[in-house]
């Protein structure tokens, strides 16, 4: 059995449907371990969903996801375009949080009886709204972040909208597609999304830390702010320019052998990042730093941050209410 198939760097499992296998086989396969089941009456490998090292349970999570989605495809008797998150995923989106459903539009509403795995929103989506992704029907990368924007919490659909401005989507293709859904709830809250969305951020983690500082009412952050330094032009994630701050992400994944790819050698990396820290240091810009554990104290982050801004700057600072905590 092939277990997966790889497009556009995303790997979608291949799936065995109940229907169309001898019960007897697939019993005992299931009972051996060598194949699982992702939904009602799909299966596959179980080694197209396994993954190593870090990240793995959101990497397989993902697996699965992307294994259900051509599942349902399969078994669907009636049309259907996958949306919203899942839609993301078949694009090669980053998602902030795996869904544990599958999204799909259809022209009728669910019944009563409607698996509980499958999301459906009713409706039809325009031709020039549908592409090919993985051999699946998907809403558009532009519809996708629309829907997701409407939809979502506003750290969610950022961090997808972030993703489709830096493949080179048009900002003013999603402002444009959000014109049709002036009547629907959640708009204001979309517009702003997709205000904010910047195809600088490099990893949902960056798009975490810029979020934390939108929502408290910092000034906007540059992304990718360049440092000239006596060794050549480097980036920090995030900065203030006038304020000789930087902004950095540290992600422990890139200190772990083989963390960024085989061969990785996380001694020299560290190596590397403390020369180009020393370097930026020399330039006259500060730099903190910030790790996935500081979402357990956002205050204490934003604190020593706003340690190095002008005080008034800080003072004008307020909550934006259409930023909720993430």
């Amino acid at each position: 059995m092939k277990v997966t198939s790889t497009q556009d760097g995303v790997a979608v499992p291949e799936v065995l449907l109940a229907r169309e296998q001898d019960k007897n086989q697939l019993a005992l396969a299931s009972r051996q371990g060598s194949l699982t089941r992702i939904r009602r009456g799909a299966y596959c490998d179980p080694d197209a969903l396994r993954a190593d090292g870090p990240a793995s349970a959101s990497r397989e999570k993902r697996s699965r996801e992307l294994a259900r989605a051509r599942a349902l495809h399969r078994q669907l008797r009636s049309k259907a375009v996958f949306s919203h998150t899942t839609a993301a995923l078949l694009l090669g989106c980053p998602v902030w949080t795996v869904p544990d459903r599958t999204h799909v539009y259809q022209r009728y509403r669910p019944s009563s009886r409607a698996a509980k795995d499958i999301v459906r929103h009713v409706g039809t989506v325009p031709a020039d709204a549908v592409v090919t992704a993985q051999g699946l029907p998907v809403t558009s990368l532009a519809r996708t972040v629309v829907d997701c924007a409407l939809t979502l919490h506003p750290l969610e659909a950022l961090v997808i909208a972030d993703f489709a401005l830096g493949r080179d989507l048009d900002r003013a293709e999603l402002q444009a597609e959000l014109d049709g859904w002036a009547e629907r709830r959640g708009v204001r809250r979309a517009r702003l999304v997709v205000e904010l969305a910047d195809g600088g951020s490099d990893s949902p983690w960056e798009t975490w830390v810029r979020y934390e500082m939108l929502r408290t009412g910092l000034p906007r952050p540059a992304t990718q702010m360049p440092v000239s330094t006596d060794r050549g032009v480097f980036h920090t994630d995030l900065g203030y320019p006038q304020w000789n701050l930087g902004v950095e992400y540290d992600g422990l994944i890139k200190y772990r052998p083989d963390g960024v790819g085989t061969g990785h050698d996380p001694a020299r990396e560290f190596m590397n990042e403390k020369s180009r820290a020393e370097a930026i240091r020399r330039a006259g810009i500060t730099v903190e730093r910030v790790a996935a554990s500081d979402r357990g104290d956002v205050p204490a982050m934003l604190a020593r941050l706003t340690a190095h801004l002008p005080p008034d700057v800080v003072g004008q600072a307020r909550i934006n209410p259409l930023l909720p905590p993430s």
